[in-house]
Formats: C-alpha cells, structure tokens, sequence
C-alpha cells in the first residue's frame, strides 16, 4: 500500500502588522524562524520611530466640548474649537484666563453643563456664567475657587447639581446663593462647611446626595436633616455620625417608637439568622420565609432562596447580605413586626423586612429597601 505523501500545513499569525503564513514540515520550524526573524526586525525599526508629544485631548462630540490635559501640568493658550450650539463644557487641568471663556457669552440660552476639575481659574473668568440661566450641573471639582469667584452665582431655576468638593475657599455663603434651586446632588466635600450651617441645607427638600466628607461637620448637626426622607449623606470622617442621621431618619417613618422588648428581639434574631445562613450559601432558608412571600416573588421572576435556585435576575457567586446589620425594630402588631437593616455602604443603605410569627416560628413575610424616600419591593439575596 502507497505511503500518502505528508502535506504541509499552514497557519496564520496576526502578530505584526501583516499577515504571515507559516509552514511546519521537515524544514517547516527553522524556516518559520527565520521568517519571524526578518519580520521583527522590519517591525521594530517602524515601532522606534519617535512618538509625537501628544498631551491635551480637544474633542467636541455633537454640542458637548471635552477637554482635558494628559500630562503633568495645565493645558493654556488653547485654541478651542466652540460649538454652534454648545449645551456642555468639561475640562480637566486646564488654565483658564478671563478672555479664554468670553466666547461662552454668545451659549447662555444653550447651555446646561459647566465641570471644571482640577482646573486654574483666573481672576473673574468664571462671571461669565451669570448669564447662564439653564445651567443644570455646576461643578468645581479641585479648582482653588473662593467665595470670591462665584460671586456671580445665584442658582437657576434648573439647577440639579452643584459640586464644589475640594475648594476649602469655598462656604456656606456659596449654597446660600443657591436656594431656589432645585438641587437634588450637593457635594461639599472638603470645603469649609459647617455645623453651624447645616440649617441652611433643609432649603432644599429635593436634596438627594450630600457629601460632606473632609468638612467640619459631625453627627449632631446631621440629625437635623432626618425630616428629608429621601435624603443619603456621604460623611467619611463620621460614619457614627450617618448613622445616628439614619436612625433619626427611620423614627420619622415609624408610625410607633415604642415596642415590646421580648417578641421584637426575637424578631430581629430571626432576621440576623437569615443573614448569617444566606453567608454560609449551602443552607435552605425557605423555611424562614412565608410561602405567601416566595409565591409573590415567584410572580415577579424570582424563583427561590435555596442553593441551586434562581434568587434575582442577576445571581452573584459573592455571598449576599455582606456588610448587612440589624439596627433597628418597629412594632405593627403583637406577632408583625418592621425589622431594619442597613449595609455598611457609603450612604448606609436602608432595608427592611416585615416579620411575622407563626406557627412555625418567625418569618419574612416582605423585603424593602428606601429608595427615592420610598419603601419599595426587593428580592430576597
């Protein structure tokens, strides 16, 4: 019988810029070698060609203009390529002088978004934004403003956003000129706010997110702002102090403070057993919630809390309720109580289950969690 002849075989690599063919056989790996060789070489004399010194990145993407500098330093003398109709500017370690920004006077009906990180800000540039009455964001992340350089600012009857984090110049003299305004995102991080000004912030009842991390501002004064139920606070330098806001926060909810101790604390053992056995992730814990909960979640896509069974619309191989903590109780009835959580979050995110005894013991007969000042449904981790 004939020996069939050996072919060579060919594959391909993309590992330059072209597209070399390989061929294995007898002398098929030394010729490759060679190849490889020959083709580095060209390569790498096209690769050690000098790179030009590219540092500020200039892009105008419809009516929104993007600039930021890439390298050490601050990007100056600009040429900047203004949009027609610009609705939004955001720049990164740029200087600014007075006549770089005069050509935002002819945008004032246009445009919605200032931000400014990390940027030089020189003497009156910025006043050209008081004819700026759409604005919708205003942020001053790094800049080295003052009082001084907003003086300009006075709010805008659209006005969301206000960032000022990381200009100790700046006080409350700044919000003050803001109320009005319906801001909703109010970051106060690193500025020189205080207790004392606290009050001022009850102005506005639309807050959402305060951060007010690296200020002067501790729990006592925090407590003061529970009445806005919608309301999450970043205070890193005082977590104790959030969470005294938190707990001031959930009493005005309750429609009763006081409690029976004996059947509460069972309430919220049978919670922090839930916690401890969804941890682990091999035990079944049907058995501490009521089948007319599971059968709701099951209407709403969720088909269990057993190993093995689809808890939400996104399992997660990390083990659920990490960080989650028991603090807190109301009493409805003598069996049905409010069990409160919270995780250990930057805002300490607010949860709750309603527990009731039957004869089987405790049960979670729902699961909330606050969100926009509001108990809504969530699923069982």
């Amino acid at each position: 019988m004939a020996r069939a002849r050996r072919q060579p075989v060919y594959f391909g690599t993309g590992g330059f810029s072209g597209f070399l063919l390989l061929q294995i056989g007898k002398t098929g790996l030394k010729w490759c070698h060679e190849a490889i060789k020959m083709k580095w070489e060209g390569e790498r004399t096209h690769m050690e060609k000098k790179v030009p010194d590219w540092q500020t990145f200039i892009r105008c993407n419809g009516g929104h203009l993007i600039i930021r500098h890439l390298k050490s330093g601050l990007a100056e003398n600009l040429e900047i390529p203004w949009p027609a109709k610009l609705k939004g500017i955001e720049c990164e370690k740029v200087r600014f002088r007075a006549e770089d920004l005069r050509s935002l006077a002819g945008h004032m009906q246009t445009l919605d978004t200032v931000e400014l990180k990390e940027c030089e800000i020189g003497e009156g540039a910025l006043s050209v934004l008081s004819g700026a009455g759409s604005l919708r964001y205003l942020s001053f992340k790094n800049c080295g403003i003052s009082d001084a350089d907003l003086a300009w600012f006075h709010g805008t009857p659209k006005l969301r956003g206000l960032v000022l984090a990381g200009n100790p110049g700046c006080t409350d003299a700044v919000v003050a000129r803001a109320v009005g305004s319906p801001l909703e995102n109010l970051n106060l991080q690193g500025t020189c706010f205080r207790n004392v000004d606290v009050p001022l912030l009850l102005s506005f009842p639309q807050l959402e997110y305060l951060n007010l991390s690296d200020t002067e501002v501790t729990g006592a004064a925090l407590v003061q702002l529970a009445v806005n139920r919608r309301l999450n606070v970043i205070c890193g330098h005082d977590r104790e102090g959030v969470s005294m806001f938190r707990a001031a926060q959930r009493d005005s909810w309750k429609k009763r403070l006081s409690y029976d101790a004996g059947p509460a604390g069972e309430a919220m053992e049978s919670v922090r057993h839930f916690f401890e056995i969804s941890r682990d992730g091999r035990l079944n814990r049907s058995g501490l919630v009521t089948e007319r909960y599971l059968e709701y979640c099951r209407a709403h896509g969720y088909n269990g809390v057993d190993p093995g069974q689809k808890v939400s619309f996104c399992d997660s191989s990390v083990p659920p309720y990490q960080g989650y903590r028991v603090v807190d109780v109301e009493q409805i009835t003598r069996k049905k109580f409010y069990v409160y959580s919270e995780c250990d979050d930057m805002v300490l995110s607010q949860y709750r289950c309603l527990v009731i005894q039957t004869e089987g013991g405790w049960k979670i007969d729902k699961n909330e969690w606050l969100t926009d000042g509001k108990w809504k449904f969530r699923s069982l981790e």
